[in-house]
């Protein structure tokens, strides 16, 4: 048995070298099927690292009516601080408001013109609420909605950060399914090379194989070889691939850490941190295709 098992690696530890450049393509080929899944991995993880940030900076802009004096929109701060989903109130009263559309606007003189011909502030007074979770918002909202405060509201802007939110996601979503179709199409290429490398083999060796059955070789003896070869370039292929992923990862680290400011987003850690699941799928996954493109390509050109 042990004789058998030799012979067998060593068949194909020769059939590996023997057809180098061929092995070379076959393992940049399913090297690449890998990067292409790990990039997706990475855009996942970058995707939702943008939700995140977004979510940390949503905040929930409640306008008053100018007519709603200082006392009565306190009053609705004290309402709604009571919430248990409610961890910050701000008030931003209308001088401020206006101070800062002044500010904002500072270079425009038409409508500078326009606020002075205009006299009075048009601007209300607003409350500034933070929740403990964007998902809050949307019952915060509500209990503004059935209480007694209703009609001194004006307007509320949650439905513009939730439509940005679903922007991203929508995005994120699309480029995970693009990432999902051209992986698969990678894997597709490298089982088709996969296959027509143990086939080119088999031709090389026909003779040889010959030989073998005429000494009583069995089919498995024959097939084992170039199987295990397979399972080789799975595993020079996911080596390569974590050779290349971690110098990009680190390379674009940087960059990513001055967009997201404030996320802890560390793409290498993260592979780091699920190494064995990330690595040993692909290289299981490859293996898998490759024995299973090994066996027909044997079954079907083996003629001896």
């Amino acid at each position: 048995m042990l004789v058998t098992i030799y012979r067998v690696i060593k068949f194909a530890w020769q059939g590996f070298w023997r057809n180098f450049w061929l092995s070379l393509v076959t393992v940049s080929i399913i090297a690449l099927a890998s990067l292409t899944v790990n990039a997706l991995l990475a855009l996942n993880v970058v995707a939702d690292s943008a939700v995140t940030s977004l979510e940390q900076k949503i905040d929930v802009s409640i306008y008053f009516d100018p007519v709603v004096d200082t006392p009565k929109v306190k009053e609705v701060q004290d309402y709604l601080g009571k919430l248990s989903q409610v961890t910050a109130i701000t008030l931003v009263t209308a001088d401020d408001a206006m101070k800062e559309f002044r500010q904002r606007h500072a270079r425009d003189a038409a409508i500078l013109e326009t606020l002075e011909e205009l006299g009075d502030n048009p601007l209300g007074a607003t409350l500034v609420v933070t929740a403990q979770h964007p998902s809050d918002y949307p019952e915060i909202i509500q209990v503004l909605n059935h209480s007694p405060y209703r009609d001194l509201v004006s307007d509320e802007n949650y439905k513009d950060h939730q439509r940005t939110i679903n922007e991203i996601r929508l995005i994120a979503d699309r480029i995970n399914q693009a990432g999902i179709a051209i992986s698969a199409l990678f894997v597709l290429i490298a089982t088709l090379i996969v296959f027509n490398t143990i086939r080119v083999a088999i031709y090389t060796h026909r003779d040889e194989i010959g030989i073998m059955k005429l000494v009583g070789a069995s089919n498995a003896f024959i097939t084992a070889p170039f199987v295990l070869e397979g399972v080789l370039y799975a595993l020079c292929a996911t080596g390569l691939a974590v050779a290349v992923t971690f110098p990009l990862l680190n390379a674009v680290q940087p960059y990513l850490q001055d967009f997201f400011t404030g996320v802890p987003l560390d793409l290498a850690g993260y592979f780091r941190e699920n190494f064995v699941a990330i690595f040993g799928s692909q290289l299981l996954g490859m293996s898998a295709l490759n024995m299973v493109g090994s066996v027909f390509a044997v079954r079907r050109y083996l003629k001896v």
